[in-house]
């Protein structure tokens, strides 16, 4: 079952947001990217002439589980949201942490063992779909203040929650995803969100760069550790 973006909206902030003062408390900054990651969706999909509102609405949700656990958050989501009985909604939160839905494809590193266990099952009978696709995206360059690049946005990510073995195929796919999305569009990007600061486009480069030197390191120590133990 769906929800529309109006519902779907409502169910974010519910038992959340109860007074204009709580939108600015800093535990709540996640509310505002969620916002953000929607209203990107739904202009993508409404570019490529498919259900907008529907994106949005995926957007809105994808966090929704980080109001049981930040942490816990791609599971909490799921289970918070197949027990309301939105199944398509559902969806979101698991598979908007994983580019193409490849459970290899994530930030922070490779999953647990026990949490992968739960996961893949899922993912793998799950084949990506272009609105799954839209929202791995977004949550790429959707902050709690607005819209970035991704390559921005990835660069904070991984100085924040570190580098892991899989980061590097991680920005790759991301970039891989962004240029696929592009050629669907029929246009940059960045130029559907004018709303990106000048700085951060005339950054990309430079922000590129300084993000490839930092997640090369682990894997040239991951080829080191290799050689070592076929010594």
């Amino acid at each position: 079952m769906r929800l529309n973006s109006q519902d779907a909206y409502q169910l974010l902030i519910k038992d959340v947001i109860t007074s204009e003062e709580d939108w600015n408390q800093p535990e709540n900054r996640w509310l505002k990217h969620c916002i953000y990651v929607g209203e990107a969706a739904g202009r993508i999909a409404a570019q490529m002439e498919l259900d907008s509102d529907f994106a949005r609405a995926l957007g809105y949700v994808h966090d929704i589980g980080r109001k049981v656990s930040h942490p816990r958050h791609v599971i909490e989501g799921y289970s918070y949201l197949m027990r309301l009985g939105y199944d398509e909604m559902a969806r979101s939160c698991l598979t908007h942490s994983f580019i193409d839905n490849d459970i290899n494809l994530t930030a922070g590193g490779p999953l647990r063992t026990d949490t992968q266990a739960m996961m893949l099952p899922y993912l793998d009978s799950h084949p990506v779909n272009i609105y799954d696709n839209i929202v791995q995206l977004c949550d790429l360059f959707c902050l709690d203040t607005g819209y970035t690049t991704v390559e921005k946005r990835m660069l904070d990510i991984s100085k924040r929650k570190g580098v892991f073995s899989n980061s590097l195929e991680h920005f790759h796919s991301a970039l891989n995803l962004k240029v696929r999305i592009e050629e669907q569009l029929g246009c940059s990007l960045y130029d559907l969100f004018p709303e990106i600061s000048k700085e951060d486009i005339l950054h990309i480069r430079k922000d590129r760069d300084e993000l490839e030197r930092l997640l090369v390191v682990p894997m040239i120590k991951k080829k080191q550790d290799k050689r070592m133990r076929n010594f």
